[in-house]
């Protein structure tokens, strides 16, 4: 059968592997539903006043979620489309001085970065508000779903929280979106800078957030050029997991509304514009310094 499948056409293994990948996704998630999340998820997942083992459970439904989205479809696609998916995932391994220092570098920018996000965000939400106005729809769902994310994250759960809003999403998003997606792009588009934004503005669309559109694009950019840079997805994901690791963590402490708003116009927009321009440097440097081939191209 495997040999079967190498010998088919890009077309037909593009189809077969939709249609794989659709199936496996759908048993994956009925499957795990079915065998470890309760039959009342529903009315959990609408309830706001969600207990710590209710939490529990709508983290981990949001988890098995996520894999059945993005990871499986990725890991099926990538094969049908590139056949050895390590060739486009881990293509360059570099040396541990290098390794070292990009480590603490991301640790820097995932830091140094917040202010500048939050400072895009508060400019997004006021593109968005002086559109649609703070009594329309959309606002009103921005507000439950924010309200909702900030009760899924607990004190007394930070590494289900971690694990589940931060290590699980890594893992899934940066396959799909940088790995698959991204490198499927530049071969299509021929393109990698196009391919690289068009990426990161379905990667922001898709989270369903148009009020933070901007920064969410932005942080896609810049895993992006990661990607491009480094040539293997450990460093996007690694970087996916530490932004989102932060967000966690400073939520659990008592200076939440602090680090909320640090870098906007309420709290200190200096920082929040140095943050910004780190952040756009690193990614312009990267863009730079990027690899402009990539060695596997589209088999036929």
């Amino acid at each position: 059968m495997h040999f079967y499948f190498l010998e088919k056409s890009l077309p037909f293994r593009i189809v077969s592997g939709f249609i794989t990948a659709v199936f496996l996704s759908f048993l994956f998630f009925t499957g795990c539903c079915y065998f470890f999340i309760p039959t009342n998820i529903t009315d959990i997942l609408t309830n706001v006043d969600f207990n710590d083992n209710e939490r529990i459970h709508i983290l981990y439904f949001l988890s098995i979620e996520t894999i059945s989205i993005f990871l499986i479809p990725a890991l099926i696609l990538l094969f049908a489309i590139f056949l050895k998916p390590s060739k486009v995932l881990f293509t360059r391994d570099l040396n541990i001085s290098q390794k070292i220092t990009l480590f603490f570098i991301v640790i820097f920018v995932t830091t140094a970065n917040i202010p500048g996000i939050n400072l895009l965000s508060e400019i997004n939400i006021s593109g968005m508000l002086a559109l649609f106005g703070e009594n329309s729809e959309k606002w009103l769902q921005y507000q439950k779903l924010e309200t909702f994310t900030e009760k899924l994250i607990s004190k007394d759960l930070v590494w289900t929280n971690i694990f589940t809003m931060a290590f699980i999403p890594a893992i899934c998003e940066e396959m799909f979106f940088r790995g698959f997606l991204q490198t499927t792009a530049i071969r299509a588009l021929k393109n990698r800078h196009f391919a690289v934004f068009t990426t990161a503005a379905v990667f922001s669309i898709l989270h369903g957030d148009i009020f933070n559109f901007i920064p969410r694009m932005l942080l896609g950019i810049l895993l992006g050029y990661l990607f491009l840079y480094t040539q293997n997805i450990i460093y996007p994901i690694i970087t996916h997991l530490l932004h989102n690791t932060w967000v966690i963590l400073f939520n659990t402490t008592q200076y939440s509304k602090y680090f909320e708003t640090i870098g906007t116009s309420e709290n200190n927009i200096l920082l929040g514009i140095i943050s910004f321009l780190i952040l756009v440097g690193f990614i312009i440097y990267l863009s730079k310094h990027s690899v402009k081939t990539i060695q596997t191209e589209l088999e036929s």
